[in-house]
């Protein structure tokens, strides 16, 4: 019986027991001569953020500092043993985070510059950390502020180990692998939109975006603009001042995106056979 009491404590070991499990994992896969693929969904840092005692009064700055020094720890491990089992440059590695920063007290983040946590569809909530490590095919060294989305990385991962597309239906994703390898310096996405459970709430192009649903901190209440606002993120990153008169035309390419988007819910709904009619995602623009 392979199970266990999960309280507080089990809590407290549970990015241990993911990094040693992994590498228990890489290193027989290696054995064998076998590739492998490794998720490894590091959790401290997410509420509520308990580190392992071995980290714990480890900064002196609180648990979201010990939980973050024993990451960067748990990392450091599995780098480590990538390094030992002689598989550091046949293997990439990435590492990134699905959302902006915890919006609870006292968990509650920061993102920084931008405002927003996860909950919001603010700069906060929609950058995250994106780096990937691939001797011989990725330089080191390299910043970019180019738009990478995660839906990118099924067709990107599928090319590198060459495996083939589904050919039956929509992929939301776009192959960045010649951009990351620097083939090319822009990033193949240009934009995306970005919903709320069945609602649109913005969408983002090059350095700008339109909110069409203002909410900046969660559970503040939805506010339905009646004329979408548009952030320069450039010289606006906190998106606090709304400059869409002076730059309406901003308006044109974004709605082409969303409308493209829209279309192509019609054509692949993403509801299963049987669902209501309001599971499909409206937007009211």
């Amino acid at each position: 019986k392979n199970s266990h009491i999960y309280d507080l404590d089990a809590r407290r070991q549970i990015d241990s027991e993911l990094a040693a499990r992994t590498i228990d994992f890489m290193t027989r896969q290696s054995k064998a001569a076998q590739p492998f693929f490794a998720y490894v969904p590091l959790t401290h840092l997410h509420y509520p953020t308990l580190p392992h005692r071995d980290f714990a009064g480890k900064t002196g700055a609180g648990n979201f500092a010990d939980s973050m020094s024993e990451m960067d720890f748990r990392v450091g491990q599995i780098l480590d043993a990538i390094d030992a089992l002689g598989i550091r440059d046949n293997t990439l590695v990435i590492f990134g985070s699905d959302n902006g920063p915890e919006f609870r007290r006292p968990w509650r983040g920061t993102a920084g510059m931008w405002q927003g946590t996860y909950h919001t569809s603010m700069e906060g909530a929609l950058r995250v950390p994106f780096m990937l490590r691939w001797p011989g095919h990725i330089a080191a060294g390299g910043v970019s502020n180019e738009i990478v989305h995660i839906t990118d990385m099924y067709p990107t991962l599928a090319r590198v180990t060459g495996a083939l597309m589904p050919a039956d239906r929509l992929i939301d994703g776009v192959d960045q692998l010649d951009f990351f390898l620097g083939k090319q310096a822009k990033s193949n996405r240009e934009g995306f939109v970005y919903y709320i459970k069945q609602e649109l709430r913005a969408a983002k192009w090059r350095n700008w975006k339109m909110h069409i649903v203002w909410e900046p901190e969660p559970n503040a209440g939805p506010n339905h603009l009646e004329t979408p606002w548009i952030f320069n993120l450039t010289q606006d990153p906190k998106e606090e001042t709304d400059v869409g008169t002076e730059n309406s035309w901003v308006r044109g390419p974004l709605r082409k995106m969303i409308h493209a988007f829209q279309e192509s819910l019609k054509q692949y709904p993403p509801i299963p056979p049987g669902a209501p009619d309001d599971f499909v995602p409206k937007a009211n623009l």
